[in-house]
């Protein structure tokens, strides 16, 4: 049976395995958590392994966002180290000006840089979203670009 026919892996099999990923200099059948923060430099001091800085780069993380997009039928996925780094990003990455609809109860440190998200060209409707139409009504059509 050739990949062409072969029937799509289950989400479980995807999971248990790591995609295949083992690491062949120790043997192991899934892959190493690499915990290194920092890379040797090559001698023009450049990074010819192709890491740079761990935290937000290593073989650990690659593996990971590879499972999660196998997992979510997805091209790519993008791993962050805490909650408020991924929402900021999604936030930062809108267009300016963006006008967002954003419901009155969540994490506090989340809302209280929304309150400030001005600052960075757009504005912000906190809504009591378990109140549809307070939600419809804080919707400005052409404006709104995130609920």
């Amino acid at each position: 049976m050739d990949d062409q026919t072969r029937p799509p892996l289950k989400a479980r099999t995807l999971a248990c395995q790591a995609l295949g990923a083992g690491d062949p200099s120790t043997g192991a059948v899934v892959p190493p958590i690499h915990m290194s923060a920092t890379y040797l430099r090559d001698a023009d001091n450049g990074y010819s392994n192709g890491f740079v800085y761990g935290r937000a780069d290593n073989a650990t993380l690659q593996q990971t966002e590879a499972l999660v997009a196998a997992l979510e039928g997805a091209d790519e996925a993008m791993m962050f180290a805490s909650g408020m780094a991924a929402a900021t990003t999604v936030f930062m990455a809108l267009d300016k000006p963006t006008h967002i609809v954003a419901s009155k109860v969540m994490y506090w440190g989340f809302r209280s840089w929304l309150r400030d998200i001005a600052r960075f060209g757009h504005s912000v409707t906190f809504v009591e979203t378990s109140d549809l139409q307070a939600v419809r009504d804080a919707v400005r059509p052409g404006e709104t670009g995130l609920l």
